[in-house]
């Protein structure tokens, strides 16, 4: 066996190990990123919207301010969970 045969065969044994080493690696790196999605899609949170509250004038109770009923009055807002609470409010004011 000759030195070129030599070199030719170390050069042959070597790219087939570099070549089963990069494998390897790239095998674990693309499990790697596909954990690290698995685990993001898990993590994923709900962003709940913060809903404005607001409590009735006159029963006291509280409920979203976008389903209150609003009477402006004297430049204040005062809100209502209900239209019955709303003409209280009114019939209590006039007298």
């Amino acid at each position: 066996m000759g030195v070129v045969e030599s070199i030719l065969n170390f050069l042959l044994i070597f790219l087939i190990i570099n070549g089963i080493f990069n494998y390897l690696v790239f095998s674990r790196a693309k499990k790697a990123a596909q954990k690290i999605q698995e685990d993001n899609a898990q993590l994923k949170l709900e962003v709940k919207e913060e809903i404005e509250m607001v409590t009735d004038y006159i029963c006291g109770r509280t409920l979203p301010k976008s389903e209150a009923y609003i009477l402006a009055n004297d430049d204040q807002k005062h809100y209502f969970c209900s239209w019955d609470c709303r003409e209280k409010f009114i019939a209590g004011n006039q007298v």
